[in-house]
């Protein structure tokens, strides 16, 4: 589980404002206001597991940080958390998300 520090640094990472974040998965920017103070709650289910995955690959390939930047905003565009996991999931299935 991201701790409040983790989760404004990848925010951060990501060059993204609360609101832009908040869209991403799928939440109020209030709600990444309270993830990222240390007593407050911390990301749970699908927001987490985004989260998640994208750190692993921030971290795994650093110099990926533009491109993961340019695949969040359109899918931030096109429908937030929802289209992050159906390319998630593609990706973890071996396709491309699409139908062939």
């Amino acid at each position: 589980m991201l701790s409040a520090a983790e989760v404004k640094a990848l925010r951060s990472r990501l060059h993204m404002s609360r609101a832009q974040f908040a869209r991403l998965c799928g939440v109020d920017s209030r709600t990444v206001v309270r993830w990222e103070t240390p007593d407050g709650p911390r990301p749970t289910g699908a927001a987490q597991a985004v989260m998640a995955a994208i750190q692993e690959k921030l971290d795994s390939d650093p110099g990926s940080v533009k491109r993961v930047v340019k695949f969040l905003a359109g899918a931030a565009a096109v429908g937030g958390l929802a289209y992050v996991m159906l390319k998630l999931l593609g990706t973890i299935n071996g396709s491309s998300g699409e139908e062939e």
